[in-house]
């Protein structure tokens, strides 16, 4: 590769960088002037930023959206440009971790904190990727520019920010993503269903609250029931006969008649719901044993069974859409919430590349049948493809397979979602090399050295491939 020197040189620096830009807490928060998602992404941007113009590039910010680092814009080059897409927000850090999440502490090899592999290391890899163009000298006959954006992972708002400023570039990649290229990605869709019970309901159910996010497999899940001594005996037979497959606990408060129940599943990531069991699943199933009541919560707990239950896959509502270049649809109730005769129930599907959002929601709205239901989108993401026989696919796949020494991989599809889908002609590609974990928003999330520096002397090569066109 003909800049593998020119990016190893600066090792010692990169990893400062990603060290640095880790210690940035970015996650999402309230508002400030000039900074739309919160002070964190927006001192995230500003630091990429900011080293961009110490390496003598041109930057701009894009009131705190986006920015972009751009080389070229003096040499030969005609009037389009090729993008880097990466980002600076993370998720936040959630438990479970060994150590501090922003420490952005090295152990064998590795940096540890939140954001580390998603997608900080990657920031800083493209940077020096591109200086290590400008040092050799070269001159594109068509400008680079590192497109950053501030909110990939709540909504992905600053690159169509960026594009209704800029046009789009002509060929792009986004390095948040697993080797070797990712020509297509997954529908994402958020949910919400919504019954209004009425405050005079007089139901068994008093409250029910579990899971915190639709991105997530909830692990808890506990409803308050006023129940009778006949109600109660049926309550504790039914909880155990659960014990198969959720565990459970229970308190009885008898001055009151109330019974408070928690069932405990096996939290799992939303986009892989068949890897946890859905402790909302667990409680629909309990609450439909004991309560055979007409009022429109009890009418919700069995359409809930009848179509929802513990299935991942949408089959009950008639949405399990499959197709050949993608993986089947997943389906996870992540959280609900039910007191003063209000319910919202959150729901994140990842659908199929060839399948349509009106095909999903259509089936959905025509099977769950409550009356009075409320189904309506909080997010959807259409799903993105590009030609795997295109001049983007088939360059990326080339230089991939020099570099890795890998002369049979091909591209491939995923479930995730990246900054690529927000334009026509762009693909995920790296840095997470195939025999690598994948520890996005995970605890302990890390960032292999070795591997980041192996990426960056990819990026650099396709820059420098993609811009002489």
């Amino acid at each position: 590769m003909k800049f593998d020197s020119a990016v190893e040189k600066y090792r010692d620096v990169i990893v400062e960088h990603i060290q640095s830009l880790v210690r940035i807490r970015s996650v999402e928060e309230t508002p400030e002037e000039g900074m739309p998602f919160g002070r964190g992404p927006y001192e995230a941007l500003d630091y990429m930023l900011s080293i961009g113009a110490e390496l003598g590039f041109s930057v701009k910010n894009y009131d705190g959206y986006a920015g972009h680092i751009e080389y070229g814009e003096s040499c030969r080059a005609g009037d389009g440009y090729i993008g880097v897409l990466i980002h600076v927000d993370v998720v936040p850090e959630g438990e479970g971790w060994t150590i501090p999440p922003y420490e952005a502490r090295i152990v064998d090899g590795k940096i540890y904190g939140r954001g580390a592999y998603d997608d900080k290391g990657a920031c800083v890899a493209v940077l020096y990727a591109l200086k290590a163009l400008k040092d050799s000298g070269y001159l594109p006959r068509k400008r680079i520019r590192i497109i950053v954006g501030a909110n990939e992972e709540t909504g992905m708002k600053g690159i169509p920010y960026y594009l209704n400023r800029e046009p789009e570039p002509e060929f792009a990649f986004s390095p948040d993503a697993p080797f070797p290229v990712i020509y297509g990605e997954k529908g994402i869709l958020d949910l919400s269903f919504e019954l209004d019970t009425g405050t005079d309901h007089q139901g068994m159910v008093i409250a029910v609250t579990g899971g915190k996010s639709s991105k997530y497999v909830p692990a808890e899940c506990t409803a308050r029931l006023n129940l009778d001594s006949d109600q109660l005996n049926a309550a504790i037979k039914a909880l155990g006969q659960l014990e198969d497959q959720f565990r459970s606990n229970y308190s009885f408060d008898d001055t009151r008649n109330e019974l408070t129940v928690t069932i405990f599943g096996t939290e799992a990531y939303g986009t892989e719901p068949h890897k946890g069991k859905n402790a909302i699943a667990g409680m629909m199933r309990f609450l439909g044993q004991i309560d055979s009541g007409k009022d429109p919560l009890s009418v919700f707990i069995r359409e809930f069974n009848r179509t929802i239950g513990v299935q991942t896959d949408g089959s009950g509502l008639g949405c399990d859409f499959t197709d050949d270049i993608s993986t089947p649809l997943t389906f996870n109730v992540g959280s609900i919430e039910y007191a003063g005769g209000e319910l919202v129930m959150k729901v994140h599907i990842r659908y199929p590349i060839t399948s349509s959002y009106e095909e999903v929601t259509n089936a959905i709205q025509s099977t769950f049948q409550v009356p009075g239901i409320r189904i309506t989108t909080d997010r959807h993401s259409a799903s993105h493809l590009v030609d795997r026989d295109s001049f983007l696919v088939k360059t990326l796949m080339q230089i991939y397979r020099d570099a890795a020494g890998e002369p049979d991989a091909e591209p491939i599809t995923m479930t995730g979602g990246t900054y690529a889908r927000t334009l026509v002609n762009a693909v995920a590609f790296g840095p997470l090399f195939p025999s690598e974990e994948q520890v996005a928003h995970s605890p302990d999330e890390y960032l292999n050295i070795n591997s980041i520096i192996k990426a960056a002397k990819i990026y650099a090569e396709a820059m420098f491939i993609l811009s002489q066109q």
